[in-house]
């Protein structure tokens, strides 16, 4: 038993000693870098120098210019690349639903805005219409990358067809009826 708790503890030593010797070697490699750019600006140093005599203001030399865009001696602050965060949920593409045959709606012409069964207001690239027994109301479904949720139903719709909203009578007549794989979404 004690052997084995030695020989977890040498591991772990020799763990640890090869990251010091990784993160050791690579300072060296930055330093080396900083010192041959340090070397090639040295000529700007000394003309920073001799403004600064001449000058009663105080003048930043180039020495100092890289010394506030070090972190410690010899590493050098690497801005990291700004990631936007998701405004809001994010989904994924599930598990394939089947074929459907998917046709297209619009508002009326009337001018008047309709709402859906589920009491909201239809929108394009979100509003879609399904039978309530194979979709449920309220269910997230992906149709060539973009999420729609069913908030709607017809009375021509049953089965495995769906019925997607569009903003324009035109852009619901360029639809027109396709065949279309729907897939269940997962949000993240």
């Amino acid at each position: 038993m004690i052997s084995f708790s030695r020989r977890f503890r040498i591991t772990g030593f020799l763990t640890l000693l090869c990251i010091l010797l990784l993160s050791t070697t690579a300072m060296a490699a930055q330093t080396a870098d900083s010192q041959s750019t340090a070397s090639q600006q040295s000529g700007s140093v000394d003309t920073d120098k001799q403004m600064k005599k001449n000058s009663t203001e105080t003048v930043a030399t180039a020495s100092d210019a890289t010394m506030s865009d070090e972190v410690g001696p010899g590493i050098e602050k690497k801005e990291l690349p700004e990631e936007k965060a998701p405004t809001g949920p994010v989904f994924e593409r599930g598990a394939s639903l089947g074929i459907f045959s998917a046709t297209a709606y619009c508002p009326s012409s009337s001018g008047r805005q309709q709402k859906t069964y589920s009491g909201t207001i239809p929108q394009p690239l979100h509003t879609l219409s399904a039978d309530l027994t194979v979709l449920p109301l309220g269910s997230k479904v992906m149709i060539d990358g973009v999420v729609y949720t069913v908030e709607d139903t017809g009375s021509g719709i049953r089965g495995n067809k769906v019925d997607i909203y569009f903003g324009s009578r035109g852009e619901a007549l360029a639809f027109g009826r396709q065949s279309k794989e729907i897939f269940a979404v997962i949000e993240r």
